[in-house]
């Protein structure tokens, strides 16, 4: 395939002054220790999403992430994603023994509008979190406040608050909102105490749903502290409680209903087998409190979730609010517990979700679906992603765009007919090191599906000159290895695949015999699309290019 030869011979060109950069590592030569805090997905959790991501953009410190590490070894660390859509984070500094909110900037420009996934990695614990990356026509969003112009409905502040002391990222309020059209928005809220939180993003939906906002500043005052949301159209309020400077003494405080069932506990959004939960899914539970402090409450983990949160105390009775983390596995109802001293517990359903809607085509070209790719021996990913059509000799190509390093580098066309998949393509882009001076652009019939093992099919032969003198005809024999094999990339198995080789045969002036030159491994999943290239020497041997995928999204 072009998208790829190119990338190889250049990476030919350049092997040797490769060999001597450093190559891109997620060593942090440090001497901390520890692990992400996640989901049993593998998605962070908690992490908090800020700023507005838009193709063409440069990206700065306004845009960054949080993610939670829990360390066992203070000391320095190194925590970076890889590179997708043109973009990475990157964050390098010290953590203390224990919660470590740790906050990522981006840097790059990203090249296609879509959500994209990236995995980070601090030691040898990794995680993922998914960017919305706006296009550039994306309005701004229209959307109101819960409870505007009254008290916020919904509302959850975590962490601690003490006068004197500087909030971390680890000082968030959660909000309702109910929006009526997606777009970009910023929401900020100011305080009576001296401090204040704002977040910026994407709204890809309507409806209610939930935004986190990051607190700065530092509380002036104890007592509590009026947090006045808005979003400039409307606003709502809302208290914190500020404990004295030098505080942090925990609350003392009862669950309505311990030890047995909580008393008017408020449960909040979906719970679907499979389907990770989000901020809205929450637990509103009730308690009285005699001495104003700090509390840190973590439940039980059952059915792969886990309620949490953390935050101060007034006087008196009201409510707490515990987000929930993970993915369920199972459905049924499951039994949650604080962990205090006499805690009360409530019961969580969760249900069979409906099922994943698959693409069954074993090369898709859906809008807006992307792969990333890495290249055995290079320091970056590549990354391509579906972005438009067009039409050559009468037949409607979808484009393929491939960038590298943060940068487009090539573009091919694909289409689909019956059970045949074709790529308008230079005649030689199957070799990984033959090439004429002057190639045609052909119609290469490059996979076919529902096609039995040992199915084959030929392309060519095309003609063209090496040297501006020599005259060589070119052809390919295609054959299906297997027809339904599975296939283990990148520490990820995949079933469902077909493995097709294809012969490079070449007939070089005057003789009358062609060579086979190169057999290459192609592999394509199904509802993924290629999944792994290998380009094999059959004249001298041994291995002359390689790629397997790492991500993707498939529309």
């Amino acid at each position: 395939m072009k998208i790829f030869k190119k990338f190889f011979t250049v990476a030919a060109i350049f092997v040797a002054f490769l060999s001597c950069q450093k190559e891109l590592s997620f060593d942090n030569g440090g001497v901390s220790a520890g692990s992400f805090k996640k989901d049993v997905a593998g998605d962070c959790a908690p992490v908090t999403v800020n700023g507005i991501f838009k193709v063409d953009s440069v990206l700065s410190n306004a845009q960054y992430v949080d993610v939670e590490v829990s360390v066992t070894t203070p000391g320095n660390f190194e925590i970076r994603s890889d590179t997708v859509n043109g973009f990475s984070f990157r964050k390098v500094g010290s953590v203390v023994f224990g919660a470590n909110t740790i906050r990522l900037y981006p840097s790059g420009k990203p090249i296609a509008a879509g959500t994209n996934t990236f995995k980070v990695k601090y030691g040898n614990s990794t995680c993922s979190f998914n960017i919305t990356v706006a296009g550039q026509g994306t309005g701004i969003a229209s959307f109101t406040l819960g409870g505007a112009p009254g008290a916020c409905t919904g509302a959850a502040a975590a962490g601690i608050y003490t006068a004197g002391t500087a909030l971390t990222p680890a000082n968030t309020l959660t909000v309702q909102v109910n929006v009526s059209t997606p777009g970009t928005y910023v929401i900020g809220a100011a305080t009576t105490s001296g401090f204040a939180f704002a977040a910026s993003g994407i709204f890809t939906t309507t409806g209610l749903q939930n935004v986190t906002l990051t607190g700065t500043g530092t509380p002036a005052t104890a007592g509590i502290a009026v947090v006045t949301v808005t979003n400039i159209a409307s606003n709502c309020v809302f208290n914190i409680t500020v404990l004295p400077a030098g505080g942090g003494t925990p609350a003392i405080f009862t669950l309505d209903g311990a030890p047995a069932g909580c008393t008017g506990f408020a449960l909040a959004g979906t719970y679907n087998v499979g389907t990770a939960v989000t901020a809205a899914n929450t637990v509103k539970l009730n308690v009285t409190v005699t001495t104003a402090g700090s509390y840190n409450i973590t439940t039980n983990t059952l059915n792969g979730i886990t309620f949490s949160g953390m935050g101060t105390l007034a006087l008196g009775a009201q409510q707490i609010t515990l987000i929930a983390t993970g993915t369920p596995t199972v459905a049924g109802a499951f039994i949650y517990k604080p962990n205090i001293i006499g805690p009360c517990d409530f019961s969580v359903t969760c249900v069979a979700g409906p099922p994943p809607v698959v693409n069954g085509d074993y090369f898709p070209l859906t809008a807006n679906s992307w792969w990333s790719y890495d290249i055995v021996g290079q320091p970056d990913t590549i990354y391509n992603f579906v972005y438009g059509t067009k039409v050559y000799n009468g037949n409607t190509y979808t484009e393929v765009q491939q960038n590298y390093q943060g940068g487009p580098v090539d573009t091919t066309h694909y289409r689909k007919s019956g059970n045949n998949y074709f790529e308008w393509v230079i005649s030689d882009a199957y070799s990984a090191q033959f090439g004429f001076d002057n190639p045609a652009t052909v119609d290469i019939n490059f996979l076919k599906e529902n096609a039995a093992t040992g199915t084959t099919w030929q392309s060519g032969p095309y003609s063209g000159t090496v040297g501006g003198t020599t005259s060589v005809d070119l052809s390919y024999d295609f054959k299906i290895e297997n027809a339904n094999t599975s296939l283990t990339v990148n520490g990820k198995n995949y079933t469902n695949v077909i493995y097709v080789s294809v012969t490079v045969q070449l007939k070089v002036a005057p003789s009358p015999a062609y060579t086979a030159v190169e057999k290459n491994e192609f592999y394509y999943a199904k509802g993924i699309g290629l999944i792994k290239i290998k380009y094999n020497d059959l004249l001298v041997g041994g291995v002359l290019g390689e790629i397997g995928i790492k991500n993707y999204k498939v529309n």
